[in-house]
């Protein structure tokens, strides 16, 4: 949660504020097994951060919610028209691009 936290700029202050909680609880859920009480809360937090609740809850990737913009529509539909080795192969460079 620090990861993401600090990926959308926030201080634990700030987090705590909007969550209405008190620094001390945002910081045991970054370093301890606690969470939010409630799936609303958690909800509330994930959207705050701008991260998936799959992430949050179970570590599925990706992180944050997949863009559906015209760009991205582009790549699918490019992609989508590739054989399964281009495929491969193109995910190959994205995977060292993204790192």
């Amino acid at each position: 949660m620090k990861q993401a936290r600090k990926a959308a700029g926030l201080s634990r202050n700030q987090v705590a504020k909007a969550m209405h909680k008190s620094p001390h609880t945002v910081k045991a859920w970054e370093t301890t097994n606690r969470k939010p009480r409630t799936l609303r809360e958690t909800k509330r937090l994930c959207s705050l951060l701008n991260i998936r609740l799959e992430w949050y809850l179970a570590g599925e990737a990706p992180m944050r919610p997949v863009k559906t913009g015209a760009k991205e529509q582009e790549l699918l539909a490019l992609f989508s028209g590739l054989t399964e080795e281009q495929q491969d192969a193109v995910l190959g460079m994205m995977r060292v691009m993204g790192n």
